[in-house]
Formats: structure tokens, sequence, C-alpha cells
């Protein structure tokens, strides 16, 4: 069966070079303990009588798919989410690429139109909200069972992908699932060897799509998938926090002269520091943005409260117009309400709010999905757009930096 690979792959080499060539950087190990494939990076596992199973053309469309889990850092991107979710996340995220590459999948891959030019991560997202939607009504646990571990709605998790029955039966369009489908497993190296394996993976992708440019074999889909898998990817939580204490008013001051040097007859400036303004964090509450994503920014408006210490906390709820403004002063203990709203979104209100209240905040933060009617006029002071939609795929905000917040 090894003979069987090796051959297929030598024919990627010659018809499909880019995934050829990365496909030449994996150790094929025969793991009949395996449904399907795995790969991590390093080695691509398969079932030789599962492989039996499969077409030539079948094989060929499997191996490019399995590549393009390293290829896109699928393997090292997982952080904390259920692996079986993100398994289904990242089939949904790439079947597309290799289907317009003109290869041929087995019966039962992972497709659904709704999820076409996601990343994984938003695939994951929505698959987590619709799994938390359509999850039954807590029942008290009887004495003898154990909760699922996992906290994140649905169903426990199932072996190899099998993410309980959640496929096929969100949204409009029913997925190509097959019940007896099984996804291949994506797995995770050690954490210390992670950053080394993203790094050499980026070099040899971005090769690889070059060499493939070159022979004029290399799709659009592709290109776009290179460019954003090559992306230096930044933790949204540290521009956050590096954003709020730019904001602070520390500063020097000839007023009272650096007493550490006076002795020395140097009349140097010294540090003053005059407490931060108000704070106004703005979620976006029409729906477009999920549950688990509020919670974690949540998270992390408190964190900034604690540590920066505003003189005024604002949190703002908006869809179209406000529905609920939360206020905290310095010192007070801080716990967020539920988000109220739902419906349009408009980013107008907070600003007009702010304006007709006379609070000029030392800096605003809004997170949403980028998609409304900004103001016409920007404000006097600092904005961030905590964006949940990839930022190569929207334009930039007609003012203030923008983030991307993917959970």
């Amino acid at each position: 069966m090894r003979d069987r690979i090796s051959k297929q792959r030598s024919q990627l080499i010659l018809s499909q070079p880019f995934f050829g060539a990365l496909l030449m950087r994996l150790q094929l190990v025969e793991d009949p303990s395996c449904k399907t494939f795995w790969v991590d990076g390093v080695s691509l596992g398969y079932n030789p009588a599962y492989v039996a199973t499969l077409s030539d053309l079948e094989l060929r469309g499997s191996l490019a798919h399995e590549v393009l889990h390293p290829a896109n850092g699928h393997c090292w991107r997982r952080g904390v989410r259920d692996a079986a979710r993100w398994n289904q996340a990242c089939d949904y995220a790439i079947n597309p690429l290799v289907l317009n590459a003109g290869l041929q999948l087995p019966a039962g891959a992972l497709i659904d139109g709704r999820f076409l030019g996601k990343s994984a991560e938003e695939v994951y997202a929505m698959l987590r909200q619709e799994a938390s939607d359509q999850a039954p009504p807590q029942v008290p646990p009887q004495p003898q069972q154990e909760g699922n571990g996992e906290g994140d709605g649905g169903s426990p998790p199932q072996p190899d992908g099998q993410d309980g029955n959640a496929e096929g039966t969100a949204g409009d369009e029913p997925s190509q699932a097959s019940p007896e489908f099984s996804p291949g497993e994506v797995r995770q190296q050690p954490q210390a060897d992670q950053q080394t394996l993203a790094n050499e993976w980026k070099v040899a992708t971005m090769q690889a799509a070059k060499a493939a440019q070159m022979r004029g074999k290399l799709p659009g889909e592709l290109s776009a998938m290179v460019e954003s898998a090559t992306r230096a990817s930044v933790d949204w939580r540290a521009v956050l926090h590096r954003f709020a204490f730019e904001q602070t008013r520390s500063d020097y001051s000839w007023a009272m002269p650096n007493r550490r040097y006076t002795h020395m007859g140097l009349y140097l400036p010294a540090l003053h520091d005059q407490s931060v303004g108000d704070a106004v964090f703005v979620r976006d509450t029409s729906g477009s943005v999920f549950d688990e994503t509020q919670r974690q920014f949540g998270a992390e408006i408190e964190a900034v409260f604690a540590s920066l210490q505003p003189r005024r906390l604002f949190v703002l709820d908006c869809d179209t117009r406000i529905a609920q403004v939360q206020c905290f002063e310095r010192g007070q203990a801080i716990e967020l309400g539920a988000i109220c709203g739902g419906g349009g979104t408009s980013f107008v209100a907070p600003f007009d709010w702010l304006e007709e209240q006379g609070i000029a905040p030392a800096f605003l933060v809004y997170l949403t999905d980028m998609h409304g009617k900004f103001p016409s006029a920007p404000p006097a002071y600092p904005t961030l757009w905590a964006s949940t939609t990839p930022l190569h795929r929207i334009a930039p905000p007609p003012f203030g930096e923008a983030l991307e917040v993917i959970v």
C-alpha cells in the first residue's frame, strides 16, 4: 500500500506541484489503528484497509487534503479547542480548495457552502455556536453520571471527528457528509516543537507556491490560501492591552525635579502620572458576534479595568441603538451583565450617546463584525475596532485602528 501511495504522490508532483512538493515533507506511516488518515506536520499516517477502498483519484485527492492541514497551520493552531470539532472545522475549510484544484475527494467529505472562504477558526466558532443553539435543555445530573467535560455546548465529542449530530443539521444548506464518513485526524506536536514546525511549513508553503506558479499550476484559490496561511499572526489580547495602556497619560514634567539626581547638581524632569480618564467598550449585539467571543472579550474588558483602573468604565451594548449601558467606578467590583439587543448593526449610536452625555473617553474599543454604518466624522478620542471578521476580507475602517479577534 505504501508503494501505491508513493505512486499517487508522484502523480501529484507532476500534475499538482504545490501539493506534491509539500507531500514530500511528510513521512508515510502505516497505522491500522486509525480510521482513515492522520497528519501532524511531520508524518502522514494511513490505515491500509481504508486506503484499499479508495480509487486512485480519491487517494490523490485525500493526499492533497491531508497536506493542506500543516500548510494551513492546522496542526498548531488548535490551542485548547475541542479536537473533534477542530477536525471538522479544518476539513470544511480546506475541502473546497481540493475540489477547486480539480481533484476528487472520497464520498462523504465535509462540504458546506456556508463555510466557503472561511478559516478553520471561523468555521469552528460557527459549529460551536450551532451546537450550543441546538443543545437540549439542561437536566439535573444523576449522581452516577459525569459531565461531558467540554463545556462549549452540544453533545460530548465522539472519536475521530464524529462530533455528535451537528453534521448536516444546521443551516439551510445541508452538508454532503454521510454518517459513515470519518474525517482524518489533525494531530498536534508537543508545544515545544510547534513554533519551529510552523516556521518551517510557512517557508515550505511559500516555496511550493512559487514553484507551482512558475509552472502555471497554482489556482487562484490556493494562492489566496498561501497568502493567508503565511500571514503573521498576533495575539489580539496583547494588542488590546497594548492599545489601552498606550492611552495612559504618563509623562515627564519639570514642575518637580527628579530627586534621585538633585544631590549631583542635576535637575532632571520627573515622571508624573495623571490617572486614566474614562474607558469605553462597545459590544455589537446584533447576533453576528458569537457567544464564546462575547464571553472571552468580556473577560478581557474586566482584565483591562483591573490593571488600568480608569476613572470610569462604560460598557455599551448596541445593535442599531443602545440597548444597555453599564458603568463601573474606579475601585468598584466589576461583573458584566448579560448581552442585550439584537437586530441590525449601526456604529453611530455609541458615538452619539457619548457626545450627548458629554463624555470624552480616553479611548473606545468596539467589538463587531465590521459590517454596519460608520459615523460620518471621526471622534476626537482613539478608537480600536475589534473585528470578528478577518481583516483581509474587510475594508479598513474610516478611522481608528483595527485588530482581528477570532476565538
